[in-house]
């Protein structure tokens, strides 16, 4: 294993220090040393540029901006012993009196500055030389900031954009853009680096850690630990793995979703207070590598009320059919319908159903025509409020999983990515998958009055019902 422990900096790092590319981007994970390489190689610019040089670093905030000169450019003066002035971070100047805008200032013996703001575009307008825009896809207005720092390099300078993306933003972000443009044909002509957690892992970000730390992680421990830190999904593709969070490309749109959610103590109370709701369900089957998952709802009149979620991890196909025909044999809280995923490994399982409960099985191909119209169904029902669901983020992650992409026929598809979920289990968006079979069953028909029971969510992990 290549650990590059004797390397003072890690390649991906060397690489960046390095790139003399008037436009330079990198995508990259948090965390892993990219602003102190950057401050790194504007230390070095300085003492060999001399008098009349700027380096003009914007960051997010006022505090990331101090930050930049008390701790890293301070520390490379003090390890290359070289004397200048505002090291501390309190040398505050005035760069533009008109609107206010003032920057933290270090100045080198020789004349050249380092010159950290806070997120503010207007203070680049009419100025000269290098700039760095540190998490350029988090600032406030990461569009005036790009297009009012782009200028100012027009004359020999360098741009240097890093970042990471929003946890809640899109393939629409200018930085975004910026990526993707320097991905196909790069009109900017942009130098592009790119570097997830994986990345800086392979390349021995780990050992780096724990020489500074001095813990023994190895590094599937260290991924293991900072997956389980992420809160969400999301959180981790856009902080870790350099993934865009398309907003505007998700079947079911976080915002449409969460006006859908409800507290589960409420659920519950109004499934009590109506205990003759007919019920409906769905199931998608699985056995290792995913989960299976139960969804079964209430109708209301047009809406769908989730009162009870369960899922299956590694569980054998003989425990989840036991399970399976307790529900649907009870006499009290009878299933009207069940809709079952009969798609590979559920095929069995659903033909066993069906031939149990005739008449109230529907069993589902999820790799049909069906799968696509049963999917915009959902939709419809949570675009429109008709479906409802128990505040939960586990369960907010998976439902807001699914994507819709353009096929290369032109026709629409949903795709259901695969995920590891926060707990480190493997997801293909199982909880949405029993809920679109859910949806599926209530559209059949049929009534029932039955009793009711609270909302719950019961994970069965490796053991018999």
């Amino acid at each position: 294993m290549d650990t590059n422990a004797d390397r003072y900096f890690l390649p991906y790092q060397e690489a960046w220090i390095n790139d003399e590319t008037p436009l330079k981007i990198a995508e990259k994970s948090r965390r892993v040393g990219f602003t102190y390489a950057s401050s790194y190689r504007m230390f070095q610019k300085c003492l060999r540029r001399g008098r009349g040089f700027t380096q003009w670093v914007s960051s997010r905030d006022q505090m990331t901006a101090q930050e930049l000169i008390r701790d890293y450019v301070r520390m490379w003066c003090e390890l290359g012993n070289v004397v200048a002035r505002g090291l501390d971070g309190t040398d505050v100047q005035v760069v533009d009196q008109d609107k206010g805008i003032t920057a933290f200032v270090c100045t080198f013996r020789n004349g050249a500055r380092i010159v950290s703001l806070s997120s503010t575009p207007e203070a680049f307008a009419g100025k000269g030389g290098d700039v760095f825009l540190d998490e350029a896809d988090l600032h406030r207005d990461s569009g005036s900031l790009i297009d009012m720092a782009y200028p100012c390099i027009m004359w020999g300078g360098q741009l240097e954009i890093v970042s990471a993306y929003r946890v809640d933003g899109s393939k629409d972000t200018p930085f975004a853009k910026m990526v993707a443009a320097a991905k196909k044909d790069n009109p900017q002509h942009a130098s592009l680096h790119r570097v997830t957690i994986h990345d800086a892992i392979a390349q021995g970000l780990v050992e780096k850690i724990n020489a500074k730390t001095g813990r023994r992680q190895t590094r599937e421990e260290f991924l293991k630990q900072t997956r389980a830190g992420a809160r969400t999904r999301q959180a981790w593709e856009s902080q870790f793995e350099c993934k865009v969070q398309d907003a505007g490309g998700k079947l079911l749109a976080t915002a449409k979703y969460a006006a859908c959610e409800l507290p589960a103590e409420e659920i519950a109370a109004i499934e009590a207070a109506n205990p003759n709701a007919p019920r409906y369900a769905g199931y998608d089957v699985a056995r290792h590598r995913h989960a299976s998952a139960w969804h079964e709802y209430i109708r209301l009149g047009v809406t769908l009320y989730l009162v009870h979620r369960e899922t299956f991890h590694d569980t054998p196909f003989d425990v989840q059919e036991k399970f399976l025909r307790a529900k649907m044999s009870r006499s009290e809280r009878r299933i009207v319908r069940l809709a079952m995923d009969s798609t590979g490994l559920g095929m069995q399982m659903a033909e066993n159903m069906a031939k149990a409960f005739p008449g109230r099985v529907d069993q589902v191909n999820l790799e049909s025509h069906r799968r696509h119209e049963l999917c915009m169904l959902l939709k419809d029902k949570v675009d429109n409020a008709r479906a409802i669901f128990p505040a939960d983020e586990g369960l907010r992650e998976d439902m807001t999983a699914p994507t819709v992409v353009a096929a290369t026929n032109g026709n629409i598809r949903v795709n259901v990515p695969e995920f590891v979920n926060a707990e480190g289990e493997t997801s293909h968006a199982d909880e949405f998958m029993a809920s679109v079979l859910g949806v599926s069953a209530a559209d059949a028909g049929g009534e029932s009055f039955d009793p009711i029971v609270p909302v719950r969510h019961i994970r069965q992990d490796k053991r018999t019902l």
